[in-house]
């Protein structure tokens, strides 16, 4: 549990310096939505990505370890 909170606080610090730099943009209206989608989806391209590979480089049975990508590399 402790593990995944350090995960997901430093998901709310990164998201908050998002909002920080937003103030000085000039339309934020339109620019801080538009990255906040865009920075997600690329989040989750590189996800998907990565996690393809690994699953083409080795069994998916074999990757049930604590620490999955070290089987890999």
């Amino acid at each position: 549990m402790l593990y995944a909170s350090t995960f997901v606080f430093f998901a709310c610090v990164g998201l908050e310096s998002v909002t920080t730099v937003a103030q000085e943009a000039k339309e934020r209206a339109r620019t801080l939505p538009l990255a906040l989608i865009v920075s997600v989806i690329i989040s989750v391209l590189i996800y998907v990505g990565v996690s393809t590979v690994a699953v083409g480089v080795v069994p998916y049975a074999s990757l049930n370890t604590p620490y999955p990508l070290t089987e890999v590399a």
